[in-house]
């Protein structure tokens, strides 16, 4: 070939048909070469060996599936709304009833305790009130005494 055919520009006196044969036979002879050169690069490629993490996959596998088998046949799995809804009442039913009797005896020594408080403040009132007669009934037999003593006394001083 010549410089002018590498150019692109075509010699006046080549046949058309030739020129287009040739740059057919250069475009196949280009994808020849790529095409040998993709096989070997793939016959380059090391392929590793995946049968030991295979089998460890199929082992995980094989666990997950017992697994989930056995979590299938749980019944709980199966129940509906209102058999998850017996079953918190049931478990919570003896937390409830304790609760209850503990509010029971809270309420009951609450009571006790007020009518503990009710019963020392009569005692205190009735304290407080025989005090007051105590003193009224000092104070009343002292004036009386000397009631008794100025007019029990008064002759015997007139006398002397």
């Amino acid at each position: 070939m010549t410089d002018v055919q590498q150019q692109g520009v075509p010699e006046p006196n080549i046949d058309p048909a030739a020129l287009a044969f040739e740059e057919l036979r250069q475009e196949v002879a280009l994808t020849r070469r790529a095409v040998a050169g993709l096989a070997a690069e793939r016959a380059a490629i090391e392929i590793p060996d995946y049968s030991e993490t295979l089998g460890k996959i199929t082992q995980s596998s094989a666990a997950t599936a017992k697994f989930l088998r056995a979590l299938a046949e749980r019944a709980i799995l199966h129940a509906t709304v209102q058999d998850w809804a017996n079953a918190i009442e049931q478990a919570t039913t003896p937390a409830r009833q304790a609760d209850r009797d503990a509010l029971i005896r809270f309420h009951s020594q609450l009571h006790q305790v007020a009518d503990d408080m009710a019963e020392s403040l009569r005692k205190a009132r009735t304290a407080d009130n025989q005090r007051q007669w105590l003193l009224w009934t000092f104070g009343g037999a002292l004036l009386a005494g000397m009631l008794l003593g100025v007019f029990a006394i008064a002759p015997f001083v007139r006398v002397l």
